[in-house]
């Protein structure tokens, strides 16, 4: 809420929205707090603006007086006390620093000299001794227990009564087991003799020594076996609170499991089949969406909770393979889930032929950023060629909600994945290799299963060759017309300038490696990152350099501590804007402020891992963050049409000046990318690139409730543009798409809700065909699509991939395909979700087709599919159907009928064919549904 002090300021035209004119305002007012804030130093903060103001500013003594600042505040203090003293003694030290001669000194005090260490914290500590403790406590448990037994045995009679007590205990437990078991999947299993199976599939034994009785009804969490032996148990936490990182999400999942070998969430799963729990997996939480589990579910964390949930806290990312001491004996313990291995041998995998000279690399899921980046500059052979900014991210991560990089040349993350190891629906452990269906389960958010292991391709190690820059906001992305400029913002910039800048933006759009802009909210200038890479190492530094990447750290930490302190919750959006964009530029190179003539460069050659994670600290700042994939239209000389972008650039500019106040008080951002090949990716389909866009602000934005308003005139803005996807194509609405992982269920797009969008319109063909392969990894590996909604789904997921499915089945005619039959043509039809196309075969959207009134024209070779005993995938001999007789018809859903049977003169099959109703089947265009 604004402070009563700032009511009664005049609200500044709009030509006055500058920079520089809100850094006055806000020196000039801002020392009215002083009497209500004693513990900050407003002086300080004033000269702090000053200085920037008058373009007299280095970023570490900025940092340094930043600090100061707030040193005295209780939100600073809490904080500080968080942290594990050797860091405190550092940012104490680097705020002492005045001369910045003390760098040696300082990275001194960290774990490894001359390397920065980010320590656990005091409460992460904590947890890790608390463990050691129960670890402990089961240990004199058992010894005990020991001692109990041999003195029972002294009386051997008593221990035979004692042993058939606890036999007749045991029995009772688990009849009460099955009990259970047959209520939580019902009355189907019911009839059909689940007992039976139950006992058929599973050893006696073995079924009670893998399903604790403490598992169920006891009120105690589920023990989850990690090892063969039974000596190593899932963490795991009951009823804990779950919210993201962005702070957008927030549930209660029954069970949160931490864990650290893939036969124990092989377990988790079985178990988790047998309670009937639906499981999703987290990592750092930085999706915005509602992707993660529900209230009284399953959650998985891929990384410790108190890693994951703590500002600034990241717990140290060693170069071990694992990060946990599981037992208290100050070793490591391997965590199968964080380890990199290169050329890994993988049934049904190898380099392609266009893929020559590169390297299959097999990555945990839980494997960070940073630790993949270390490994990478550290091995100096390999490179992922793409990858996000952010290091606070896991693999899984990076992978389940399809993330990108930059470059209008790259794909998404995703697209460089050559195999997907997962856990099923059933438990097993399951790899998937082939192109066709990696299209779906490269890009599955976490519907397959719970993925352990991704394997990239890599590229050859090159040296990303770093120049940014900070031209004027009017020559580093041009408008459409200097009239689109706001006032505030004009420059006299000659038309010769402008084509220019025209050209160079174009040309750092089409043909840099890497090319991403950046505008800090009525900042006068833009940061321009773009840049390419070389095989040439000479010359190569570590960038940023251990010191900046502690420099660059605390400019996070303190960004949180500025945001979340109470001075900034009672200034005026304007302000919060103004000091964020400021203290943004200042910590971005090149640090001295550009002349006029903008010709201040910089450049630094290192690692193109260095490059692609070039901003580090980024997970200490919590934001909001709304991004859209836009596609790219084309020129009729078949080139890219960068009008779009530059019009979507400046209109979030031209909304952030329609009033004094703005939501977005962080950065807008845009990265030119390519297309994608993954089926659900929102850059499918952009053949000539995609204007990756997005808006970020602060927290303090959302409980001023003026966020999502302001994202919902964003999306209107950008889902109106048109343009032409081909040279002599109409132009028409862009296929406007969100990204996942980002927030965009809130709004509204084209009048219609995000979640019925993206269903029907963003992705309406696209939806069916991630089913359909989906369902053909299935029937490959044992489960079927109602697994994957009852063991992996959400509320999320079940309205936009699974509605309209029952019992795997699609409802209301939905999946029906209109096959054109021709002699000779193989059809595999299959339960109700897919028809593979041969080249007789094409889609219909609806179920009217033309027809012919001779039965003969039905004639052709039918290939059918049906599940046989313990669901292994048995193929029929070819089937050659003179007529199709209706058994039995029925009403279904949109004038559809059921068809019982199909007879030919070689056999007789049933299933479910559909047709018109009413209508004759002996027809040239048959509508064909194919199921049990």
């Amino acid at each position: 809420m604004i402070s009563h002090h700032f009511e009664s300021l005049p609200v500044p035209p709009l030509e006055n929205l500058s920079t520089e004119y809100i850094l006055q305002e806000i020196i000039d007012h801002i020392g009215k707090l002083a009497d209500d804030l004693p513990h900050t130093k407003l002086n300080l903060f004033r000269k702090q603006l000053w200085d920037i103001r008058n373009r007299n500013v280095d970023p570490k003594t900025h940092l340094r007086g930043l600090l100061r600042v707030f040193e005295n505040t209780h939100t600073f203090k809490h904080a500080f006390e968080e942290l594990e003293p050797g860091l405190q003694a550092q940012i104490r030290a680097f705020m002492d620093d005045e001369k910045d001669v003390k760098e040696e000194e300082i990275m001194g005090m960290g774990k490894v000299k001359g390397e920065f260490f980010i320590p656990p914290s005091p409460a992460v500590k904590h947890h890790f001794k608390e463990m050691v403790k129960e670890t402990v406590r089961e240990k004199a448990h058992e010894k005990k227990m020991k001692l109990v037994q041999s003195k029972v045995m002294k009386k051997i009679q008593e221990a035979k009564e004692e042993i058939e007590r606890e036999i007749v205990e045991e029995v009772g437990g688990h009849i009460e087991m099955i009990q259970k078991v047959e209520d939580h999947v019902g009355e189907f299993w019911g009839r059909h003799g689940h007992l039976g199976a139950l006992l058929k599939s599973n050893d006696v034994v073995s079924l009670t020594s893998k399903l604790d009785a403490s598992m169920l009804g006891s009120g105690k969490s589920p023990k989850i076996w990690e090892d063969e032996r039974g000596e190593r148990i899932m963490e795991v936490h009951k009823n804990a609170p779950f919210h993201n990182w962005g702070n957008s999400v927030k549930n209660t999942p029954l069970y949160t499991f931490v864990p650290t070998t893939v036969l124990g969430l092989s377990n988790l799963v079985k178990w988790a089949k047998v309670e009937g729990y639906r499981v999703r997996c987290s990592g750092y939480r930085h999706s915005w969406s509602n992707t993660f589990s529900q209230d009284k579910q399953i959650l998985v964390s891929m990384l410790n909770l108190e890693s994951v949930e703590k500002i600034p806290d990241v717990m140290s990312i060693t170069k071990e393979k694992g990060d946990v001491d599981l037992n208290g004996d100050g070793v490591i313990d391997v965590n199968e889930l964080k380890t990199i291995e290169l050329a890994p041998k993988i049934e049904g995998l190898s380099l392609a032929g266009d893929e020559k000279g590169k390297m299959l690399c097999r990555v945990g899921a839980a494997v960070t950023n940073e630790q993949f980046r270390r490994w990478a500059v550290g091995h100096g052979k390999w490179a992922l060629p793409v990858d996000v900014i952010l290091v606070e991210v896991t693999a899984g991560g990076v992978n389940g909600p399809i993330c990108h990089g930059a470059g209008r040349r790259h794909q998404t993350v995703s697209d460089y994945v050559r195999a997907i190891e997962y856990i099923d629906a059933n438990g097993v452990h399951r790899t998937v290799t082939k192109p066709a269906h990696l299209r779906a389960a490269a890009g599955c958010f976490g519907l397959l299963g719970i993925v352990t292991h991704i394997t990239l391709l890599l590229s050859p190690m090159t040296y990303a060759v770093l120049r940014p820059t900070k031209p004027d906001i009017a020559l580093a992305i041009p408008p459409l017309s200097p009239t689109d400029i706001p006032i505030a913002l004009r420059k006299s910039w000659t038309p010769a300038q402008y084509a220019d800048a025209l050209k160079e933006f174009e040309d750092k759009a089409n043909n840099d490696y890497y090319s991403e802009w950046f505008w800090f909210t009525r900042s006068q200038q833009a940061w321009v990152n773009t840049w390419n890479d070389t095989a040439d190492a000479e010359g190569a530094v570590e960038y940023p350099s251990p010191f900046d990447t502690f420099v660059q750290w605390v400019q996070g930490w303190v960004g949180s501590v500025l945001t979340g302190s109470e001075v900034f919750g009672l200034l005026p959006g304007r302000w919060q804007a103004c000091i964020l964009s400021s203290f943004g530029m200042v910590a971005l190179p090149p640090f001295e402020f550009n002349e006029f003539e903008q010709k201040k460069t910089v450049e630094y050659k290192t690692a193109l891992p260095n490059g692609l994670h070039f901003r580090r600290g980024i997970q200490n700042m919590r934001v909001r963050d709304l991004e859209f994939q836009i596609p790219i239209p084309c020129l009729p000389n078949a080139t890219p049409d960068y009008t779009i972008v530059r019009r979507a650039w400046w209109d979030i500019i031209n909304l952030c000046y329609r009033d004094s106040e703005t939501p977005m008080r962080l950065t807008l951002e845009l990265r030119i990318m390519g297309d994608s090949n993954l089926i659900m990716a929102p850059q499918r389909g952009n053949r000539w690139g995609t204007a990756s866009i997005e808006i970020l602000s602060v927290p303090d934005a959302v409980r001023d409730e003026e966020w999502l308003p302001f994202c919902q005139e964003v999306v209107d803005l950008w889902a109106g543009y048109k343009g032409r996807m081909t040279v002599d194509g109409e132009e028409r609405l862009l296929n406007v798409r969100p990204h996942w992982a980002k927030e965009w269920e809130g709004v509204k797009i084209r009048g219609r809700k995000a979640r019925e969008y993206v269903r029907e319109v963003g992705y309406r063909e696209e939806v069916g065909e991630f089913r359909a392969v989906l369902g053909e990894i299935g029937r490959e590996q044992g489960w079927g699509l109602e697994d994957l909604k009852g063991r992996f789904s959400n509320e999320l997921w079940d309205y936009v991939v699974f509605d309209g499915m029952e019992g795997g089945k699609v409802k209301g005619g939905e999946g029906v395909q209109n096959v054109k039959v021709g002699k000779g043509n193989p059809v595999v039809m299959d339960v109700g979700v897919d028809v593979r196309e041969s080249k007789e075969t094409k889609p219909l959207g609806g179920v009217d087709g033309t027809k012919t009134t001779s039965p003969e024209s039905l004639t052709d070779n039918l290939m059918l599919e049906r599940k046989g005993k313990g669901k292994e995938q048995e193929r029929e001999r070819e089937i050659k159907i003179n007529e199709v007789e209706s058994v039995e018809s029925k009403g279904v859903a949109n004038n559809v009928s059921e068809v019982k049977s199909l007879s030919s003169p070689a056999v007789q099959v049933q299933g479910k064919v559909v047709g018109i109703q009413g209508g004759s089947h002996a027809c040239g265009v048959l509508p064909v549904r194919l199921g049990r």
